[in-house]
This record gives structure tokens, sequence and C-alpha cells, in this order.
């Protein structure tokens, strides 16, 4: 069976509406950009380009190893899951004496639970790819504009069942084994690039 790539960042459109998932991934339907969108990236790469200017080389097993609180940025990672490669790429990594955050930067930062999926995917990836940990591994989302963590949870056991429940489900319904689930929230729709063709709009006009 050929191997499906997923990205991290997909469990926020499933957490959104599968079915706005299933017209991206599965039919193929291209998201428009917008204005926020661009601007968005524009300022992720200043802020890297920013961190890039005062960072300094180490190794991960350095890095793992520190006491005093480090960070690195824009790691990415890949694992395989069965017929399934997950891919994901962390904004920052932030480490310390006795424990590991990973961080995501969003503006208007807010726990929906697809951004929260999103983020104990990418806990998975950094625990597989240096497993066994020997410190408390979290998953932490940051305001972008205002630096302030506004939603943090460990990825213990129950995290990461979790991670996989929703996993596998996003798995069934890209391979078309599961019917997506539209949102029944009209204000999703009325925000969606999709609400003029979706059949399950709730806002056509």
């Amino acid at each position: 069976m050929k191997e499906r790539k997923i990205g991290a960042s997909w469990f926020i459109v499933q957490g959104y509406c599968e079915y706005k998932l299933y017209l991206q991934k599965v039919l193929g339907l291209e998201l428009p950009k917008t204005q926020e969108m661009m601007l968005g990236s524009e300022i992720h790469e200043n802020k890297e380009k920013e961190f890039l200017e005062k960072a300094k080389e180490g190794t991960w097993e350095d890095f793992l190893k520190a006491e005093e609180l480090t960070i690195t940025k824009e790691v990415f990672f890949e694992q395989k899951i069965g017929d399934i490669i997950l891919l994901g790429k962390v904004d920052e990594i932030a480490i310390d004496k006795d424990s590991i955050t990973i961080i995501d930067d969003k503006p208007r930062a807010f726990p929906y639970n697809g951004t929260k999926n999103q983020l104990l995917a990418y806990c998975y990836l950094f625990k597989e790819q240096f497993k066994p940990l020997q410190k408390k591994l979290s998953a932490a989302l940051r305001n972008r504009d205002t630096n302030q963590i506004v939603w943090e949870q460990e990825f213990d056991k129950s995290s990461e069942e979790q991670f996989f429940t929703t996993f596998h489900r996003l798995r069934n319904v890209l391979l078309e084994k599961e019917e997506p689930v539209p949102t029944t929230n009209k204000n999703k729709c009325q925000a969606c690039q999709f609400n003029q063709m979706c059949k399950f709009s709730l806002v056509q006009e």
C-alpha cells in the first residue's frame, strides 16, 4: 500500500470542519491565500530571521542535556505510523533542567481542539525522535503577538491516547473509510473559503 503523508497542521482543519478537510485533502480543492495568511507568513519569517542572527550552533545531544533554559526554532520532524507518514514543523522547542516544551505560535491564540491536537502531534513526533526522554514533555500554545502562553498540557499517556484517537479518525476520513462530518456551526461556514461550493454550507446565497 502506498504511504500517504499527513501534516500536523491538518488537525486544525479537521477540528474546524472535517468536510473542509475532505474538500482540500481528498478532492484537492485549492485554498486561496488571504492577506492575513500572507502577513502571518511574513511575521513568522521575520521572527525566525531574528532568532537565527543570535542563535548559536549546537547538537541535539547538548540540547537535550541542557540545565538552563535553551530554545531552538523551526524544527522539522517526520515519523511513519503504519501506512501514514506524519510530518510537522515546530515553531519552538524550549528545554531546561526538568522539562521540554513544544511551543506553537498563533495570532489571537485560542486552544481549540484542532489546535491542541496539532500540538499533541508535534509532541508525539518529538518523543518518537528522541525516546526515551529523561524530562517531562509538554505542549504549549502561545499568542504570537503578546508572547503569552494561553494553554499548556503535559504529553502523558492520556495525551498520547488522545492524539492516536484523533489521528486514526483523520486517517480514515482521508482514505475514505469513514464519512467526513461537516460543521453545524454557521459562523464557521461564514468564514470558510469554500462556503459557496460546499454542499453542506449553511450560508449559501
